[in-house]
């Protein structure tokens, strides 16, 4: 089957905007109308997104978004499927665009006909990151789509979300750097305001996962704030004063944390403040590892 990239974007941006039915989860099947056709549809795109056919369900599953597109979760499951492995194929710049954009359009329809919006715009940043990371058109809104994603999830944020958050804020603090001052909107203060919300979900994350003695998770999260912190290294200015305000908290709390310590001991070293008892004590830790 021949997908016409233009046209299957525009049905799906038709879709998103004239849907009217009714919020509801899709647990259960709700069938159309003509159920014959939508029961031939969902065993053709079923069949294909199980045979790896992506181009092969499209057809259906538009029909069906059209049609019945509060009909069950497993549509926009297997649509997100089938888009996703199209776009991540797809060689030409135009056509993969289209195709994100419908897959993006699949995530918005999901949510508006079946709810939970935590869990699919979790899903749905994560994708999108995953295809406009280094888009520099689309950074201030994929920002936005993380902010909501951390406004809605609290310390339930999906894990691959957690160096993504990062990676996108410095994304548009790498679009914004040749602007004047007057014109960047991604302040130092609006970083670290950030920078602390993940950081949070990130440590709540870390004493589950310690609670629950799943050691590996601990270290992967471990790891994540390493990374994060990398990060946030090369767009503020990391001085003793910011080292008082943002890093001794977490360092008391876990004065063990030799990672920790070793931040505090080369960022006070560097920035020429070592008679502060915080170096001293970081020093120590540093030593006895």
């Amino acid at each position: 089957m021949n997908l016409n990239f233009k046209k299957a974007g525009f049905a799906l941006t038709l879709l998103a905007i004239t849907s009217l039915t009714a919020w509801s989860q899709c647990k259960e099947l709700k069938w159309p109308e003509n159920k014959q056709k939508a029961e031939e549809c969902v065993a053709i795109f079923g069949d294909a997104v199980k045979q790896q056919n992506f181009r092969g369900a499209t057809s259906s599953i538009q029909w069906m978004l059209t049609n019945a597109p509060n009909w069950n979760t497993k549509l926009y499951v297997d649509a997100a499927t089938a888009y996703d492995g199209l776009a991540t194929k797809e060689a030409d710049a135009v056509k993969k665009k289209v195709l994100v954009d419908s897959l993006m359009l699949i995530y918005d329809m999901r949510i508006q006909n079946c709810g939970d919006e935590v869990n699919v715009l979790n899903r749905k940043a994560a994708s999108s990151a995953k295809y406009n990371i280094n888009n520099k058109e689309k950074s201030a809104e994929l920002l936005t789509m993380f902010d909501r994603v951390y406004e809605i999830s609290g310390n339930n944020v999906n894990d691959n979300n957690l160096e993504a958050y990062m990676s996108v804020i410095f994304a548009n603090f790498i679009t914004q750097k040749p602007l004047p001052p007057a014109q960047k909107t991604l302040t130092e203060d609006l970083i670290l305001g950030r920078y602390d919300k993940l950081i949070g979900v990130i440590e709540a994350k870390i004493k589950k996962a310690e609670s629950e003695n799943k050691v590996g998770d601990v270290e992967k999260y471990k790891k994540i704030k390493i990374n994060v912190d990398d990060k946030l290294s090369k767009m503020v200015t990391i001085n003793c004063a910011f080292v008082k305000k943002n890093y001794e908290p977490r360092f008391k709390q876990n004065p063990t944390d030799i990672g920790m310590a070793k931040k505090i001991f080369q960022y006070m070293l560097n920035d020429k403040c070592t008679d502060d008892p915080l170096w001293l004590e970081a020093t120590e830790v540093v030593h006895k590892a």
